[in-house]
């Protein structure tokens, strides 16, 4: 993977069958940034991928047009790839892959603006590319960044806060001013209901990727219960 977080790459799925525009103030806050537009065309496990493409080629390509040009007409550098297939996730998978995509976007409602990027954080491995692709994301933007960290013990809420703390100051040495970083802690023995439950106030949500592929990870754990449970958008930093 191109590890150039300073210019980051995001993969954004849509369901050229039944198409939805990328909301405004989301097309703002990547803008600046390079965006992959995957259009996935799902085919019935008895029918010919092939078949499906022959038939709605051409208004699948008309869809992702679409989308794409909503990016490129806000100033972003954008690229685009339709794909007719029986298993959305490991066509996500295949093309961030691919495409060197840095996080990937997950579909969720959003006002007209964006202010508020939740960002759930735990001591793994992934942390460092986390803290810097939200740096990266909010270096062009007046939107602030909540932190935040759930620990059901004495000793992981000790180490929680420093690595709260920790990833605050990181932000801080990537340019985001003070005044747009807060962080938060709570205890909790189940991670999953407490994340979801304070990132509904937030407009944006970023977890990290912590299995070996986006699409283990998009089938269980933390991560998948914040994307099933959270109307807000969610974009998943890969390893």
């Amino acid at each position: 993977m191109n590890d150039d977080l300073d210019d980051p790459t995001v993969l954004v799925p849509v369901n050229v069958a039944d198409p939805v525009e990328p909301p405004p103030a989301l097309v703002e806050l990547l803008h600046p940034h390079h965006v992959v537009v995957l259009g996935y065309y799902p085919v019935p496990d008895q029918a010919s991928p092939e078949q499906f493409q022959a038939e709605y080629g051409e208004e699948a390509a008309a869809a992702v047009e679409d989308v794409s040009t909503s990016f490129a007409d806000a100033g972003a550098t954008v690229e685009s790839v339709v794909v007719f297939t029986r298993d959305r996730r490991a066509t996500i998978d295949r093309i961030a892959e691919e495409s060197d995509c840095h996080a990937v976007l997950t579909g969720g409602s959003i006002g007209e603006r964006l202010d508020r990027v939740f960002v759930p954080l735990k001591g793994d491995v992934n942390l460092g590319r986390i803290v810097e692709f939200v740096g990266a994301l909010l270096a062009e933007s007046d939107a602030t960044v909540t932190l935040f960290n759930v620990a059901d013990s004495d000793d992981e809420e000790a180490s929680g806060e420093f690595l709260l703390r920790g990833a605050a100051d990181r932000l801080a040495d990537d340019g985001i001013t003070e005044d747009r970083i807060d962080w938060r802690q709570e205890r909790s023995g189940s991670p999953g209901v407490a994340i979801t439950a304070a990132a509904s106030e937030a407009d944006l949500v970023v977890v990290g990727e912590s299995e070996p592929s986006l699409r283990e990870q998009l089938l269980g754990d933390v991560t998948e219960r914040v994307i099933a449970d959270s109307d807000r958008p969610v974009l998943v930093v890969r390893n």
